[in-house]
Parts: structure tokens; C-alpha cells; sequence
């Protein structure tokens, strides 16, 4: 593989990782953008998702809806797994401050549904077989929110359904049906990845400039909850692994089960921090740090993919 090859392959999250920094210095020296920025990534994070679901054949994901085993896979490890591991780390590293204990809860506690599918997309995973499982992973988070509340915070939330219901038909639903329809006219005829490129930089430089004033803010909060979370992903990434060796996944199913076990902060959280706990505004702030530890994190990990992929074809050619 020649050297511009493998830039090719590390790029995508080297842009990303610019675009983290030119968003934070936004947010450091011109905060009267964060507002502007805040209201912006909803869209463009639509038009992410469109970009992506455009390249997807539709029979594909007819056939990742009948693979059983890695669908299981991914309740178990997302609905199974994940909140002991939740609660554990919680225990270790902040037993002393149960704000932010029940923060992390909440934070990893429901699996992501929409940045796991552009993460999936970048590591080069199973694409379809994310999206036949977002369905099971924004149903049952729903249903099972109430007890995993009541078990490990002693709490209890009647949950929105339609909250749930808006985020996937937003995120989801309509730019999935738009990508079809566009793609039997002109799905050959644009270059989709480049314009999903540009619309993902500017959701990144959009989430940090909207955000990255809490870094400042709140240093010693920030770095109390991002080690947790730290180890929260390396363990969800082990235990990836482990389940695809296992039931002896190929690679890109394999990256698929990690982008969808590490990926975590459902847009239902944030509200239902604030509803649920009105007198502890921590909790509220954990659901928007969480992203702004997670997304470096996965980015770095597309680049480390990427990046050994590159080596690899370097060392056959």
C-alpha cells in the first residue's frame, strides 16, 4: 500500500479530530457561538445519517435483520453487561460523590442511537446489521429503564414513550426512507461519503464549540466522571471481543459489536436527568460530558482501526 493509500485510511478521523479542536477553540473564544452551534447539530447530524443510509442497499439489511446470533449479541452484551458494569465502576470510583455516581449510571445505562451507525461506517464494521438492531435497541431501553432505575438507584420514572418514538423517527425513520427514495433516482450520482464527511466535521466542531465551556467550567467534575468512563469503554470493548470470538464473528461484525457496546448516552437521557432528579443539577451535567469524553474516544479508536488496517496492507504489498 503506497503512503497516499494509507492516508486515505486514517484521514476520515484525523478530520474529526481537527474539527474537536477548532469546535473547542470556538467554545473557549467566541462562546456567544455556542447557542448557534447547539441548535445546529440536529440537522446535521440528519444529514450524517442520510449521507450513510443512502449507501446501504435495502436488500442488506433485509439480510442483517435474519442474523439472530448477532442480534443476541448485542442485547446481551447492551442490556446484560452493561449496567453491572455501570454500577461497578459507579462503586469504585465514585462512591463518594452519589451525584455523580448516579450520573454515570444514567450516562452508559441505555445504548446510543444514532453515533454508533457513523461510528460503525468509519471503522469499516457491519453497517446493516447495526441498523437491523436499532429497533430492539431503542424498544428496550425503554422498557427496561424503569427497573434498571429501581434496581440500582432505587428509583422509579414512568417513561415517555413518545420521546423514544420522535428520536428514532427523526434520527432514523425519515432520512432512512429519503436515502431510499434518493438513491433508485441519483444514489450513484453524488458524491455521498464526501458530503457526509464535511456534515460530520461540522457536527463535531458544533458539538464541542456548544459544550466545551463545561471543560473549563468544571475541570475536576469533568475528570472525575471521564476515567470511569474511560474504563467503561475499554471493558466494553474486551468484552466485544470476547462474545465475537466466541460465536466467531468476522471483523467487520466483530467492529460493529464494539461500536454499538461502546456507544452509549441516548437522547432520552438528558431529559429524564433533569425530570427525574429537578434538585441535583450534576446529574443533569454528567448526560452532556459523557459525549465529550465518548466521541474523542471513539474517534481515536476509528483512527487506531484504520490505522492498523493500513499497516496491514502496507505489510502486503
Amino acid at each position: 500500500m503506497e503512503r497516499s493509500s494509507f492516508w486515505a485510511e486514517v484521514r476520515e478521523p484525523a478530520i474529526l479530530l481537527g474539527a474537536a479542536v477548532v469546535g473547542t477553540f470556538l467554545s473557549v473564544r467566541w462562546s456567544k457561538a455556542a447557542p448557534f452551534a447547539e441548535r445546529a447539530i440536529v440537522p446535521l447530524l440528519v444529514v450524517v445519517l442520510f449521507t450513510l443510509f443512502i449507501r446501504i442497499p435495502f436488500g442488506r439489511l433485509r439480510e442483517a435483520m435474519r442474523d439472530w446470533s448477532y442480534v443476541l449479541a448485542v442485547l446481551a452484551l447492551n442490556f446484560g453487561s452493561t449496567p453491572v458494569l455501570a454500577s461497578v465502576l459507579g462503586g469504585i470510583f465514585l462512591s463518594d460523590v452519589p451525584e455523580l455516581r448516579v450520573g454515570l449510571f444514567l450516562a452508559v445505562l441505555t445504548p446510543c442511537t444514532d453515533w454508533y451507525v457513523i461510528f460503525t461506517h468509519l471503522v469499516r464494521g457491519d453497517v446493516a446489521r447495526n441498523l437491523a438492531v436499532l429497533p430492539w435497541n431503542a424498544i428496550l431501553q425503554v422498557v427496561l429503564l424503569p427497573v434498571y432505575l429501581w434496581l440500582f438507584t432505587s428509583a422509579w420514572l414512568s417513561v415517555d414513550m413518545g420521546e423514544i418514538g420522535r428520536s428514532v423517527l427523526l434520527f432514523v425513520g425519515l432520512p432512512g426512507i429519503a436515502a431510499q427514495v434518493v438513491r433508485r433516482r441519483w444514489g450513484e450520482r453524488v458524491a455521498w461519503d464526501r458530503l457526509g464527511l464535511a456534515a460530520l466535521g461540522l457536527v463535531v466542531v458544533a458539538m464541542f464549540a456548544s459544550h466545551g465551556y463545561l471543560v473549563r467550567e468544571h475541570p475536576l467534575l469533568f475528570l472525575r466522571l471521564a476515567l470511569p468512563l474511560l474504563v467503561f469503554y475499554a471493558v466494553a470493548l474486551a468484552l466485544s471481543w470476547g462474545v465475537a470470538r466466541l460465536l466467531r464473528f468476522p471483523r467487520e461484525r466483530f467492529l460493529a459489536l464494539a461500536c454499538t457496546t461502546m456507544a452509549r448516552n441516548s437522547p432520552l437521557m438528558l431529559p429524564l436527568a433533569i425530570v427525574l432528579f429537578p434538585g441535583h443539577p450534576i446529574i443533569a451535567l454528567s448526560q452532556v460530558i459523557e459525549p465529550m469524553v465518548e466521541i474523542p474516544s471513539l474517534i481515536l479508536f476509528s483512527a487506531v482501526v484504520r490505522w492498523r488496517a493500513a499497516r496491514a496492507g502496507m505489510g502486503r504489498a
